[in-house]
C-alpha cells in the first residue's frame, strides 16, 4: 500500500553532528595559523638581508645602509681647518717679530732722544767757547790788574759762564801735569828734557779743551815734555 508524502517516516535521516564539532574546528584552525607563522619564520631567515644590516629583520622596519667613505664636505672642512691653523701660527709669527721690531724701534728712539737732549745746546757751546778763551786770556794779560775791581769783575763774570756751560753738561779737561792722552789732547809742542816734568806729561797747556757729558768737544792744546 503507498504511503502518502506528509508521512513523517518519509523524510530522510540527517546525519547527527558530533557535539565536539566546534572545538574541532578551533583546533583545526589554531594549527593552520601556526604552521603559517612557522614558515613566515623561516623565509623570513633564508631570506637575503642588506649589506650591513644586523640582527632578524623585523616587518615594517627600512635596513640600514652600511658606513661608506667619509663625505667629500668633510674632507673640505678638514682642509679648511687645517688651513686656517697654519694661517693662525702664520699671524702669531708675525705677531712676534713686530713687538720685537717695536721694541727694538722704541729703544732706539728713547736712546737718540736722550743724546738729542743732551747734545742740543752743543752747537751754542761751541760758539761760546771762544768767548771763554777771550775772559782767560784778558785774565792772564792782566797780571798784576786781575785783583783789582776790573780784573774781579772779569773774573766773575767768567766763572758765571762756566757755571752756565756746566749746567749743560760742559766740563774742562785737565792736562798739566798729567800723561799726554791722545783721545783728549794734542801736542802742538815738545819740551826738552828736564824742565820739570817726567817724559811724556804735560808741561803747558795752550788752549784748554772741553767735554760735554762724554763727548770730547774740543781737545787740549799742550806741550808736552819729549823722552830723554
Amino acid at each position: 500500500m503507498p504511503r502518502k508524502k506528509d508521512d513523517p517516516t518519509t523524510k530522510p535521516i540527517q546525519p547527527e553532528a558530533p557535539a565536539d564539532a566546534g572545538a574541532a574546528g578551533e583546533a583545526e584552525a589554531s594549527a593552520t595559523q601556526e604552521t603559517a607563522g612557522a614558515e613566515a619564520a623561516v623565509q623570513q631567515e633564508v631570506s637575503p638581508r642588506p649589506a650591513g644590516e644586523t640582527g632578524p629583520a623585523q616587518d615594517g622596519a627600512e635596513p640600514q645602509e652600511a658606513a661608506g667613505p667619509a663625505s667629500p664636505d668633510l674632507d673640505q672642512l678638514q682642509a679648511r681647518i687645517a688651513q686656517l691653523e697654519a694661517r693662525e701660527r702664520e699671524l702669531a709669527d708675525q705677531y712676534v717679530r713686530l713687538l720685537a721690531e717695536f721694541d727694538n724701534y722704541r729703544r732706539r728712539t728713547r736712546q737718540e732722544m736722550e743724546a738729542l737732549r743732551l747734545t742740543a745746546a752743543e752747537r751754542l757751546i761751541v760758539d761760546m767757547l771762544p768767548v771763554m778763551d777771550g775772559l782767560d786770556q784778558a785774565l792772564a794779560a792782566a797780571g798784576e790788574d786781575a785783583a783789582s775791581p776790573l780784573g774781579q769783575g772779569v773774573r766773575l763774570i767768567r766763572q758765571q759762564l762756566a757755571d752756565v756751560l756746566a749746567r749743560h753738561g760742559l766740563t774742562p779737561i785737565e792736562a798739566v801735569g798729567r800723561p799726554f792722552d791722545p783721545n783728549t789732547m794734542e801736542a802742538v809742542a815738545e819740551a826738552e828734557p828736564g824742565e820739570g816734568a817726567p817724559p811724556g806729561y804735560v808741561v803747558e797747556e795752550y788752549r784748554r779743551g772741553y767735554r760735554l757729558h762724554n763727548k770730547v768737544l774740543r781737545p787740549s792744546l799742550v806741550k808736552v815734555a819729549a823722552a830723554r
